[in-house]
C-alpha cells in the first residue's frame, strides 16, 4: 500500500464509509416518507373539500340525483336537457327543467329560459318525443347521446 494502510485497516474504512451511506440514505428516505405523506395527506383533504363543495352546489332533479351546476353552465341547452332528462328516468319536465337550469345559473331571465329550452326540444326533436305539453321522453337517439357526453 502507498500510504502504509494495509489491505485490512482500507477494507475496515471503507465499511465504515458504506455504513455511514447507509445511514444516511435511510435517513434521507425517512424524510422523503415524511414528505410523501404529507403530500398525500394534503392532497386527499383537497379531494374533500371539492367534493363537498361539488355537494353543497349541487342542484337535485327528481328529488335526489344531483347535478353539478358548473357542468351544467358549461353545456348547451340541449346536452343540458339530455342530462336532466337522464338523471329523470328519460323524462324531462320542462316547468322542472326550467327551475334547474335557472338555479344552476345556465340561464338567467325565466322567459328567456323557457324560450330556450323550448326551442332547443324543437330542434332536438330525434333526441326526444313529446308525451303531451310540457312533458318530453328521451327517444334511444338521446339515449346514445347521454353515454356521449362526458
Amino acid at each position: 500500500m502507498v500510504n502504509g494502510a494495509t489491505w485490512e485497516e482500507e477494507a475496515l474504512a471503507r465499511l465504515r464509509n458504506a455504513r455511514q451511506e447507509i445511514r444516511n440514505l435511510e435517513e434521507q428516505r425517512k424524510q422523503v416518507d415524511q414528505e410523501a405523506t404529507h403530500w398525500v395527506q394534503y392532497a386527499d383533504a383537497l379531494e374533500k373539500v371539492l367534493e363537498l363543495e361539488q355537494q353543497r352546489r349541487a342542484v337535485n332533479v327528481n328529488g335526489e340525483q344531483a347535478i353539478d351546476p358548473e357542468s351544467l353552465r358549461k353545456k348547451s341547452v340541449r346536452e343540458a336537457l339530455i342530462e336532466i332528462a337522464s338523471r329523470n328516468n328519460g323524462l324531462l319536465v320542462v316547468r322542472d327543467a326550467l327551475g334547474i337550469l335557472l338555479r344552476a345559473g345556465a340561464l338567467h331571465d325565466r322567459d328567456q329560459a323557457r324560450n330556450a329550452i323550448y326551442s332547443a326540444l324543437h330542434y332536438a326533436k330525434a333526441d326526444f318525443r313529446k308525451e303531451r305539453p310540457g312533458i318530453y321522453r328521451l327517444t334511444d337517439r338521446g339515449q346514445l347521446q347521454v353515454s356521449l357526453i362526458p
